[in-house]
């Protein structure tokens, strides 16, 4: 066991794809109409670091509000970070010019969460996938219609379907042509925003298997955000818990799952429905109490504190490290030791 942070975490002798180095991501919030003055902050994401390898998916998972959206609007620079850097195949993001983060945002892609907002309506699916290859002067003519008809036909859309409009399609369909939009440019990287959040659990399923299907072929890396714990377990390599803008336990998704290491974690892990009436009815599923506590307010302690039933007096005045437990497994608990929780820490008090 070993003090550190959850930064060194890529595969031995693999150059980090993308680093975050203590992100953060604070909005203003100001009083006053004609003389404004800052009177707060909201902090969304209040100081992250984590490595993502080339070729891995990493999951972030966490309820909503915790910041994961915030997080990788961040990375691409669809809002500024606060503090921090980014740093994508070696540059840091965070300090190039709009012109630089234009070009750098070839390689980086992005997968928004909601199918009807993330299209244009007015826009025919020839026209939206289009659209990047046009942007960076990549295609034209026959050439660019040729590139349209073989991205559609790689997410498992018709390429005849080209000349209609989102409105015409299934939510499924419509995040598939969002896939499409992503590849056009051969990225390296995409993040993907909770991508199937917004879909039947049915067409879920569909849209996770194309996106490792993909990564397969394609040698893509995922930022993969999620709540649904169950689906980031069947795409992700590893897996960050978030909570507060803060990351709380990192490690390998099959470790993560067997061997959780931080109270939230453990909360989270017992909400997923086991499908087995039987071990389902058997099981104890762990309530949190409590309101989620503000993103404005500063804390002394740990953020999780006064939901956590295994909370010490040390939780509420000091902030934990990180600590790595095993290789590559770091959670910031002052309750978890070598061995786990403690017997018993979990029992509602």
């Amino acid at each position: 066991m070993s003090d550190a942070s959850p930064t060194s975490t890529s595969p031995p002798g693999a150059a980090p794809l993308l680093r975050a180095r203590d992100l953060k991501v604070h909005f203003p919030i100001e009083r006053g109409v004609l003389f404004k003055r800052r009177i707060g902050s909201v902090r969304a994401v209040d100081g992250i670091s984590f490595d993502v390898a080339p070729g891995e998916t990493l999951g972030l998972v966490g309820e909503s509000g915790c910041g994961k959206s915030t997080t990788a609007r961040a990375i691409i620079r669809l809002v500024q970070p606060t503090a921090g850097s980014v740093e994508f195949q070696g540059v840091d993001l965070a300090t190039l010019s709009s012109d630089d983060m234009r070009e750098a945002r070839q390689d980086l892609q992005m997968i928004f969460q909601d199918p009807y907002a993330s299209l244009n309506p007015r826009m025919t699916v020839l026209n939206i996938v289009a659209e990047p290859l046009r942007n960076f002067g990549l295609a034209r003519g026959g050439a660019l219609l040729e590139r349209v008809c073989e991205l559609l036909e790689l997410v498992g859309l018709s390429a005849t379907w080209r000349n209609r409009y989102p409105h015409e399609f299934s939510g499924g369909q419509r995040q598939r042509i969002g896939v499409a939009r992503a590849l056009a440019l051969d990225p390296s990287m995409i993040l993907c925003d909770e991508p199937v959040s917004a879909l039947d659990v049915s067409v879920q399923a569909q849209v996770v298997n194309l996106l490792q299907d993909l990564q397969a072929r394609l040698c893509l890396t995922y930022l993969f955000i999620a709540h649904d714990l169950a689906v980031v377990r069947h795409i992700s390599d590893r897996v960050a818990v978030m909570y507060l803008g803060r990351i709380v336990e990192i490690a390998p998704s099959a470790e993560i799952y067997a061997a959780p290491r931080h109270p939230y974690t453990v909360a989270l892990l017992s909400a997923i429905p086991i499908p087995d009436p039987a071990l389902q009815r058997a099981r104890r599923r762990i309530a949190l109490h409590g309101e989620i506590p503000s993103p404005t307010k500063e804390y002394a302690g740990c953020r999780f504190a006064d939901r956590c039933p295994a909370r010490i007096a040390r939780c509420a005045v000091e902030d934990p490290p990180f600590v790595e437990y095993t290789p590559g497994h770091f959670a910031a608990c002052w309750v978890t030791g070598p061995d786990g929780l403690p017997e018993g820490a979990m029992d509602a008090r």
